[in-house]
């Protein structure tokens, strides 16, 4: 089975992408303002951009996490694969691999490369590169992607310009996986730097200019890159803001041209006025609580389902989400494959029968321990909400707040704590998605429902259909939901606020599926 070239989701050889587009709901209403077009871009311009979340070393193996680092490191690495926009939406396609075909046994993908690419100190980008660059991936002391490539038995190079990557099992995902940070592609001269967190050797269209880790980084446009669009902007700065206000004050006073866009500064992001653009791309990052089935009482689907019953999903939005994050009493997002119309269990806010249903499972004086990351806006004002309103219905929860990372390992280790509130985002395809969610300890560390493994485990085969495919994913996902594998909230939108002579602020393909920009085609007027 072969790909060649950008194709959009009726192909077969597409798999589930998750996007609206393959199946799911509608995106959400998106609004914006007219702006200015590529031939418009200043060549000596400076992007400057306003994130939520500051830089952090640039090594992509040792990025604490793939989806924060993402924006920071596509300016600076090329990988085999990339989401981009197509006719529908959101769509896997070629980036220095200009196609790939499976093995009949779909446990081996051959990848045909570029000729034309080279890394930012001068290194062909090749096979023998790429199998290198990979290889560190998986094997690195410390790296935090190797479970990416859990799947992965080895790497051979066919030929300069062809290598295969051999699976354990049918990978019809691993498209999608090298298309991530994790796929990041780094020089062969330079694969074993002590220094790549901070000297950074891509093959991506900008080169680091300076690193202040915690506070900014810039970057400079590199000569020769093989995709000039994707470099609009001579220089590309980004600065961590962890307060919107601040984000919002200096695009106001043109410190900096877009922002990011927190639900509680919805209300003035949009209206901003004459000389700024205001977007919404479609809900992305999910809020749950992920549940610990190691527990004796978290094992029970009763009382998962009982929680999930005591929420009320609509007052969070409205009062917490200022309107901005669809309820979603279910496993997947919205507008991705797997989402279900007809869910097997509607989650509607029912207290009465959340307590019915504890008090038939013999569960009157439950008690849990539960964490939330310290100091996350509006992870912090949700577990207030959902606490109160567990306690409603009976449930006593022992409430802790914890530094990210601290509770990720905490909760991994499976005998601790009962529940974690959190965000979650989509991976680039729903097959990813469920094998991340609820196959990685740190979010779910406990033993899953009986069927879904089986159910997941057959969606991975690139033979199937994509008719095949979706039935299968959402399968998956009625499991998830009628087992209650999370106790699910709500859904928010990824939003930007502009500068009017911002180019392509509407137009970041993984900002409809992870609710990251990235700046690779962004750029500013004259």
């Amino acid at each position: 089975m072969r790909f060649l070239g950008a194709k959009v989701c009726g192909a077969a050889a597409i798999l589930a992408l998750a996007v609206t587009g393959c199946g799911g709901q509608p995106a959400a209403q998106e609004r914006t303002t007219t702006g200015p077009a590529v031939s418009e871009a200043d060549p000596a311009g400076h992007l400057r951009v306003g994130y939520f979340l500051p830089p952090r070393p640039v090594d992509p193996y040792t990025a604490p996490s793939t989806v924060a680092a993402y924006p920071y490191l596509t300016p600076l690495y090329d990988r085999l694969t990339q989401i981009v926009n197509g006719e529908n939406g959101a769509v896997l396609a070629p980036m220095v691999a200009t196609g790939w075909e499976f093995g009949p046994d779909g446990r081996s993908v051959t990848f045909t490369l570029r000729d034309d690419v080279t890394f930012s100190d001068g290194a062909v980008l090749d096979s023998t590169a790429v199998k290198a660059s990979l290889e560190r991936a998986m094997r690195l002391p410390g790296s935090t992607v190797s479970s990416f490539f859990s799947m992965v038995e080895g790497i051979d190079v066919v030929d300069p310009l062809r290598v295969t990557i051999r699976t354990n099992r049918p990978a019809s995902d691993l498209p999608y996986v090298l298309s991530g940070v994790e796929g990041m592609l780094i020089s062969p001269n330079a694969v074993n730097n002590p220094d790549l967190d901070v000297r950074p050797v891509g093959s991506g269209p900008y080169k680091l200019d300076t690193l202040r880790v915690g506070d900014s980084i810039s970057y400079v446009r590199r000569d020769g890159y093989w995709d000039p669009s994707a470099q609009l902007p001579e220089r590309i700065t980004i600065t961590g803001y962890a307060d919107g206000n601040a984000r919002i004050n200096a695009l106001r006073s043109g410190q900096i041209d877009l922002a990011y866009v927190m639900p509680v500064d919805y209300t003035q992001a949009s209206n901003l006025g004459r000389g700024y653009g205001f977007y919404s791309y479609p809900p992305s990052t999910e809020y749950v609580v992920n549940v610990n089935t190691n527990s004796a009482d978290m094992a029970r689907p009763e009382v998962r389902q009982a929680m999930n019953f005591a929420i009320d999903r609509e007052g969070i939005n409205k009062s917490i989400m200022h309107g901005q994050c669809t309820p979603n009493p279910q496993a997947a997002t919205p507008g991705t494959v797997g989402y279900l119309e007809e869910p097997p269990i509607r989650y509607d806010f029912d207290p009465e029968r959340a307590r019915q249903i504890l008090e038939s499972a013999g569960a009157g004086s439950l008690e849990i321990d539960m964490m939330a990351p310290s100091r996350v806006s509006p992870v912090v004002e949700l577990a207030t909400a959902v606490r109160s309103q567990l306690e409603d219905i009976g449930i006593k929860v022992n409430y802790q707040e914890v530094d990210q990372a601290e509770m990720n390992a905490r909760f991994a280790q499976g005998d601790a704590y009962d529940a974690v509130l959190n965000g979650r985002v989509p991976r680039a395809s729903s097959l990813q998605s469920f094998q991340y969610w609820y196959r990685t300890p740190q979010l779910f560390p406990g033993p899953r429902p009986a069927g879904f493994d089986e159910t997941l485990d057959r969606a991975f085969d690139p033979a199937l259909t994509e008719d095949q495919r979706t039935q299968l994913l959402e399968d998956t996902a009625s499991i998830a939901t009628e087992q209650a594998m999370n106790v699910f909230i709500c859904a928010t939108p990824t939003q930007f606020a502009y500068s009017d002579k911002v180019i392509g602020a509407t137009d970041m393909a993984m900002s409809r599926i992870q609710g990251v920009p990235d700046l690779r085609h962004v750029g500013v007027a004259k």
